[in-house]
This record gives structure tokens, C-alpha cells and sequence, in this order.
């Protein structure tokens, strides 16, 4: 069976090219805190990727898998924030670095 990568190599030129110069942009990883009106602090990781030679940036927030703050999001996600005592309060969390 023929391997994505083998597929688009196979496929495109283009992207054969990029693949054989290997070049990428820099990866930038950090540590944010979430601030959350129903569950508090979410510790997560933040990845940016980005595009050499363009402004196209991809931002990724991820936690770890069983911890407290993966039981926060997943609490949010099961029940859109709304607890059985009482309303979601409305706005976005705050972003802080720690």
C-alpha cells in the first residue's frame, strides 16, 4: 500500500519539491493558561506553525490526555458550560501566560 507521503510525491511536483528540501517554519510552542467563568484555569499547550514565506499561521491549543484540564474541557464540552445551579456566564475566557 502506497504511503500518503509517497501518494502526494507521486502526484505532485510541487510538493515533491518542498518534501526534498525539507524546509519548514519554525514551530513555536508555549504554555497558556485559559481562564474560564465555569471551570477555572485550563492549562494548555500551544503550538504555532506557520508558512515559510507567508503570513498563514496555524495555532493549536491541546492538554493532556487525563488530566484535570482535559476533565474541565470535556465537562464543558458534554454540557455547554451550563451547571445544573445556575446559567453560563456570558464572554470568552482570558488568555495569561504563566
Amino acid at each position: 500500500m502506497m504511503s500518503f507521503v509517497e501518494e502526494l510525491r507521486s502526484t505532485s511536483a510541487e510538493f515533491a519539491r518542498l518534501w526534498d528540501e525539507g524546509t519548514v517554519g519554525p514551530h513555536v510552542s508555549a504554555r497558556k493558561t485559559v481562564v474560564h467563568p465555569q471551570v477555572g484555569e485550563v492549562i494548555c499547550d500551544c503550538d504555532v506553525l506557520t508558512v515559510p514565506g507567508c503570513d498563514i499561521r496555524l495555532v493549536v491549543y491541546t492538554v493532556a490526555a487525563g488530566s484535570t484540564d482535559a476533565e474541565k474541557l470535556e465537562f464543558l464540552r458534554v454540557t455547554n458550560g451550563v451547571r445544573a445551579d445556575g446559567p453560563t456566564p456570558p464572554g470568552p475566557g482570558l488568555f495569561s501566560t504563566p
